[in-house]
């Protein structure tokens, strides 16, 4: 997989019906501090807790459009952030999706749009032929975002990675389809 030429094929922006999903800025910070700091996130995901000032400027000045990462941030089209959406790009392995949503934002269907638009987004590239995805084995809502977008279940692993390590971990994949336009 060669991570770098997706990395540039991928769009700035992409607009959904109800969300912009675009480049965390500096303007983003305090809206990601005060909605990821919050313990309900932590306990589903890999984001520290308490998750400071700090953590959103280290996130959006080096990790979110980093070798590593295709950050984007979910907004509502008046720009009100409500999360992050994006790829893990790991050289040698397919694309990881990553998200999370503030807790006010949840049950109204918003990572299941984020996320569809990120898969269409990825695939529209032809860069890649397979997408995976984890949510925590107890995180009913993120794995059913999953299921709801063809994302096949693979198998329990345990978390290596996060405040969470060594816990049980869902995994999936999305190749049906996936890689033709």
């Amino acid at each position: 997989m060669d991570t770098q030429a997706l990395r540039s094929a991928m769009p700035d922006r992409i607009r959904t019906e109800r969300l912009v999903l675009r480049a965390p800025c500096r303007a983003d910070i305090s809206a990601i501090a005060t909605l990821a700091d919050n313990r309900k996130i932590h306990a589903m995901t890999t984001l520290p807790y308490p998750y400071s000032r700090h953590d959103a400027e280290a996130f959006v000045e080096t990790f979110a459009r980093s070798e590593a990462e295709h950050a984007y941030a979910i907004a509502l089209p008046d720009d009100e952030l409500i999360g992050m959406v994006g790829l893990h790009l790991d050289p040698g392995a397919d694309p990881e999706i990553g998200y999370w949503l503030g807790e006010p934002y949840w049950g109204r269907g918003y990572a299941t749009e984020a996320v569809g638009a990120l898969i269409d987004a990825a695939r529209g590239t032809g860069q890649c032929t397979t997408l995976r995805a984890k949510a925590r084995s107890e995180n009913a809502a993120s794995r059913a975002v999953l299921e709801k977008l063809d994302f096949r279940y693979v198998g329990e692993t345990v978390s290596g990675c996060g405040p969470h390590k060594d816990v049980p971990v869902a995994s999936y994949e999305l190749t049906k389809s996936f890689g033709t336009p």
